[in-house]
């Protein structure tokens, strides 16, 4: 979901794990030569999620070893969950939409295409609407971690140490 700390997170697990840490919207960015809010508003969503896909594609053929943190409806289009977990190893950084919206409400108008311009209220029912069209495709994450009401230290090791349990009893 939007604000969970993907990306955060993300950064700091490549550190510990020593491996290259991507950000599948900056990837996006640079390819398209223009911020995704302005990609949303000239060529549209439709266009948008093809070349998210087509850039996770690639991005995961092309890297050896490396964190990925992806746009919030990266897992929901073009069976991207199937991909990554096919892949990779997923995680889902669940957290409960209380804290999403305190969180994206303290920082006002925010700059994500589809939270853009919103009222308080219709955020809420926004980030409503879209954890629970979501939360079918998330769930399919081989790891889940509750990230409700903790600080980034404590999330990253959950995280880290989900990870490791994998890695040695793999399912």
């Amino acid at each position: 979901m939007p604000s969970s700390g993907k990306s955060t997170i993300g950064k700091l697990l490549s550190g510990f794990l020593g491996l290259q840490f991507v950000d599948l919207d900056d990837v996006i960015e640079e390819k398209e030569g223009m911020d995704i809010t302005t990609i949303f508003s000239e060529k549209g969503e439709p266009y948008f999620r093809e070349v998210e896909h087509e850039s996770l594609l690639i991005q995961t053929e092309q890297l050896d070893g490396f964190v990925m943190a992806t746009g919030g409806g990266t897992p929901c289009h073009y069976n991207g969950i199937d991909y990554m977990n096919q892949n990779g190893v997923t995680v889902f950084l669940k957290v409960n939409i209380e804290d999403l919206y305190t969180k994206l409400s303290k920082k006002g108008s925010t700059k994500r295409p589809l939270l853009k311009d919103k009222t308080l209220e219709e955020l809420y029912l926004e980030l409503k609407t879209r954890y629970d069209s979501r939360i079918s495709h998330y769930s399919k994450a081989q790891i889940i971690i509750d990230q409700s009401f903790k600080d980034i230290a404590e999330r990253t090791n959950e995280v880290l140490f989900a990870i490791k349990t994998l890695e040695k009893n793999p399912q």
